[in-house]
């Protein structure tokens, strides 16, 4: 029997499809011809994803592998990204700083960290090192930052970046973690849901505005504002796992943009 709507599975399908457009475009502009719209399109993957995560989070049986598989992904990718930008350097200039995994997983840090806080007041059980783990992205970004204004240190901060998560140094930033949080609260409930996520884009639009270009500049200059069409997909869902794959979208996210930055490093060659 078909269902309405659209699973989790077709959901994670609908955003990996919509980052390979956009990783297209970063790594072959300036190389081929590609149009923005492939990057406008790909503003509603990561929103896409997040959703699909912050849901996982609500439904996963051991919130604790969870986070270690988007740990694992995070600091493999480091790794990852170092090796790639030393061997096979982009064209264009760019560099190959993308990890998604540092950004999930300091959405699901703070989902479990509000999950124990939970279980722990009705309990009536403490609950302060859940606030204190909730804060280490917080705590390891001040680190961080004390590190890099210190040559001596620069070290500590390269270590604490390739292995601690942090909430100003992940991928996307603090938007990207309010939003995973945010649509976690929501607790599913669809009204609540299309105001959060509209209100955060308009958010986002206005962050985009530039007094010396106008008000084009929100819709041209920052388009991370076509996140909000990320919306009816979202609305659409029907809170059904539909297939596993999960193993399949952790390489697959590595593996393209690696492939894609090599085979852009051969064109430019000839």
């Amino acid at each position: 029997m078909l269902q309405k709507g659209l699973n989790s599975f077709q959901i994670k399908i609908i955003a990996l499809v919509l980052m390979v457009f956009d990783h297209i475009h970063y790594i072959f502009s300036g190389i081929l011809q590609v149009p923005l719209w492939f990057t406008m399109l790909g503003r509603l993957s990561a929103p896409l994803f997040i959703f699909a995560t912050a849901n996982g989070m609500r439904y996963t049986r051991n919130p604790v592998k969870y986070l270690m598989r988007l740990w694992f992904g995070f600091v493999f990718m480091n790794f990852g990204n170092d090796l790639i930008n030393h061997y096979f350097p982009l064209p264009n200039g760019g560099i190959i700083i993308n990890n998604i995994f540092s950004t999930l997983f300091v959405i699901c840090l703070i989902i479990f960290s509000i999950q124990r806080i939970s279980i722990c007041r009705k309990e009536n059980r403490l609950f302060l090192q859940y606030v204190l783990l909730m804060l280490v992205p917080v705590f390891s970004s001040i680190i961080i930052f004390m590190a890099m204004s210190n040559p001596s240190l620069f070290l500590i901060a390269r270590g604490i970046m390739f292995f601690v998560p942090s909430l100003l140094f992940c991928e996307g930033g603090i938007i990207l973690v309010v939003l995973g949080v945010g649509l976690y609260l929501c607790s599913q409930d669809k009204k609540k849901t299309g105001i959060f996520y509209l209100v955060l884009s308009i958010l986002v639009l206005a962050m985009g505005y530039n007094p010396e270009v106008g008000v084009e500049s929100m819709f041209l200059h920052n388009i991370q504002w076509c996140m909000v069409f990320a919306l009816p997909f979202m609305l659409l869902y029907n809170k059904q796992k539909g297939r596993g794959m999960k193993y399949f979208f952790y390489a697959f996210y590595p593996a393209h943009i690696y492939a894609f930055t090599i085979l852009a490093n051969i064109i430019s060659k000839y």
